[in-house]
C-alpha cells in the first residue's frame, strides 16, 4: 500500500478541492465520502471509486471494509494527522473516498413511463435535506427523483446526510417545466404540495403512480409552478402547527406513494 506523508501531495490536494468546491466536484465529475460504511457501499455498488485514503488508525479500526475497499480501487496510507486535516467531522474515522458522479440524465432520458412513483424537488437548497430526502426515497422504493435548480446533491453534508442512498437513487436534473412535460406526456398525474387549499393527502389517491413536487425550505412551490400541477397537496396538521421541514414532508408524502 503506498504512504502519503505531505499535505503537498496531489491527491490530498483533490481531495480538499472536491470537498470544498461544488464548480471542481462538475469540472471533474468527481465527489467525496468520508467513514468506513459509506465508503465500502461506494465499492460494493460499483459507484466508480477512483481511490480511498485510508489512515493508520482506520485500517486497523475498519480492517474487513478496507480490505473489501482495496479489492476495488487504489488505497493510499495516510497519517492520523492528515486524516484529521481531511475530516468534515468531529471525530474522523479515518476512511475518505473519491468516487466518480454518476451521468447526469434529463427527465426524458431516465425511462419514465405510466404508474411510477416520481419525487420532483423545486429549489430545495439545504443538503442536509436533499440528503434526507434521498434516503427516504432510497427506503421508500421512489422509481425516480428529480432535482429542479436544487443545491448539489453531491457535496459532502447531502452525501453523508444520505448515508450512502444517492448512490442507488441516482438523481436525474431538468428544468422544472421539462420535468412537468414528460411526466404529464407519460400519463403521471402531478401533484403539488402546498401548505393549504389542496387535496389532503390522506384522501389523495397515490400508490397507483404519481409525480409529487416538493418545493422550497422557505417559500415552498412558487404560484407559477403550483398553477402548473394537475392538483394540489396538503397534509393535514392539528394545533398551530403551520408547516413541516421539507424533509420531514417530503417523507410523509413517500411513503404515502408506496401504499
Amino acid at each position: 500500500m503506498e504512504i502519503i506523508t505531505s499535505g503537498d501531495n496531489s491527491r490530498i490536494k483533490q481531495y480538499k478541492r472536491l470537498f470544498a468546491e461544488k464548480k471542481f466536484r462538475l469540472r471533474e465529475g468527481l465527489f467525496v465520502t468520508e467513514g468506513a460504511r459509506l465508503t465500502a457501499d461506494a465499492a460494493r455498488e460499483g459507484a466508480g471509486l477512483e481511490y480511498v485514503l485510508v489512515s493508520s488508525s482506520g485500517a486497523e479500526h475498519f480492517l474487513d471494509e478496507v480490505q473489501m475497499i482495496s479489492d476495488s480501487c487504489k488505497v493510499y496510507m495516510i497519517s492520523d494527522r492528515l486524516a484529521d486535516m481531511l475530516s468534515g467531522t468531529r471525530t474522523t474515522q479515518g476512511i475518505f473516498g473519491v468516487c466518480r458522479i454518476p451521468e447526469i440524465r434529463n427527465a426524458a432520458q431516465c425511462g419514465i413511463t405510466h404508474g411510477m412513483r416520481i419525487v420532483v424537488l423545486d429549489d430545495v437548497q439545504d443538503p442536509g435535506n436533499m440528503g434526507t430526502i434521498l434516503r427516504t426515497a432510497d427506503a421508500c422504493g421512489v422509481d425516480r427523483v428529480i432535482l429542479c435548480g436544487c443545491c448539489d446533491e453531491y457535496s459532502p453534508k447531502a452525501v453523508r446526510s444520505a448515508m450512502g442512498s444517492v448512490l442507488r437513487v441516482k438523481p436525474v436534473h431538468d428544468t422544472f417545466e421539462n420535468t412537468v412535460s414528460v411526466l404529464k406526456g407519460n400519463g403521471i398525474k402531478v401533484w403539488a404540495a402546498v401548505i393549504n387549499g389542496g387535496t389532503d393527502l390522506l384522501k389523495a389517491h397515490l400508490g397507483s403512480g404519481a409525480g409529487v413536487i416538493i418545493g422550497n425550505e422557505g417559500s415552498g412551490i412558487s404560484p407559477q409552478h403550483a398553477q402548473m400541477a394537475d392538483e394540489g397537496l396538503t397534509i393535514t396538521m392539528h394545533g398551530t402547527i403551520e408547516s413541516l421541514n421539507a424533509a420531514m414532508a417530503a417523507g410523509i408524502i413517500m411513503w404515502e406513494l408506496t401504499k
